[in-house]
């Protein structure tokens, strides 16, 4: 009689807190390079600056070692990690040279900046997302959980249509926070956007409303319920301190990045409730 014994998590903690720690640095040492600053200046001058990056470097390497103490480390695995962190590095020091740019050129405020960068963060977050989805109906799958990835395959025109929201979305937010007064978009152009942008989301709001199940459309229901006690925690004490005279009053392309936020944080809440994020 077999007995299953359990994985050795504490390896596998060590070896993707060394993945991560290396992918950290390889994404550090491109920036700095890309700014065209010498990176072995730092490591012999070391200043404050060198000090706090060891440290984002540690504690990137425990994040990624404890999300990944439950993944068997592999030819497959580490193949899988490094694809989609090097998809990542790539759209951050996209964004990174387009938000540079748009610096040197336009001003952009601090409500502006937010809500690009969300926006651009959902544009990415949809992008992997979708590269999982259609690598799961390939050889080259990158999927590691058979039985997610045969969901996804059955699926697939939900989590597509789910992810084309999240880009429709994001560059609502994008086309939003670039068309401020003297802002690289045009209003009207940006208006007209706009508009586009919120009849696409509808109809793509429809269609995957249709394609979910019993379970989608009650995960659906209770993110709505999460998402309006989030916002009216966090909205309505922000609004109450800004009333008082504490803070700043909220702008309202602040509300709409607060929305944005608040809803993709409810619907982990609510998958997390439910055990829904194990594998």
């Amino acid at each position: 009689m077999a007995i299953d014994t359990p994985a050795p998590t504490w390896r596998n903690f060590a070896a993707w807190t060394a993945a991560g720690a290396l992918v950290s640095a390889l994404l550090l040492w491109a920036v700095m390079a890309y700014l065209h600053q010498n990176p072995m200046d730092a490591i012999v001058r070391p200043t404050k600056v060198t000090v706090e990056l060891a440290l984002a470097l540690i504690l990137s390497g425990a994040v990624s070692g404890f999300s990944n103490r439950k993944r068997p480390v592999g030819p497959r695995t580490f193949r899988n990690f490094l694809i989609l962190n090097g998809i990542a590095i790539a759209a951050f020091l996209l964004v990174i040279s387009a938000f540079s740019a748009l610096a040197r050129t336009h001003t952009v405020n601090t409500s502006e900046w937010v809500a690009a960068a969300t926006g651009a963060t959902l544009v990415v977050v949809a992008v992997i997302g979708g590269l999982l989805t259609a690598s799961t109906r390939t050889d080259f799958n990158l999927v590691e959980d058979d039985v997610a990835a045969e969901e996804m395959r059955e699926r697939v025109r939900l989590h597509l249509c789910s992810f084309a929201w999240m880009v429709a979305y994001g560059l609502l937010l994008i086309g939003l926070g670039l068309a401020g007064p003297g802002g690289l978009v045009p209003q009207v152009h940006a208006s007209a956007g706009a508009l586009v942008l919120i009849a696409v989301l509808t109809l793509l709001t429809i269609a995957a409303w249709r394609l979910q199940d019993e379970l989608g459309r009650t995960l659906s229901h209770e993110t709505g319920n999460m998402a309006f006690y989030l916002i009216l925690t966090l909205g309505g004490g922000w609004a109450i301190l800004a009333h008082l005279g504490f803070v700043a009053a909220p702008a309202p392309l602040d509300w709409l990045t607060l929305f944005t936020v608040l809803l993709f944080a409810a619907s982990i809440i609510v998958l997390a409730r439910r055990k829904l994020l194990v594998r």
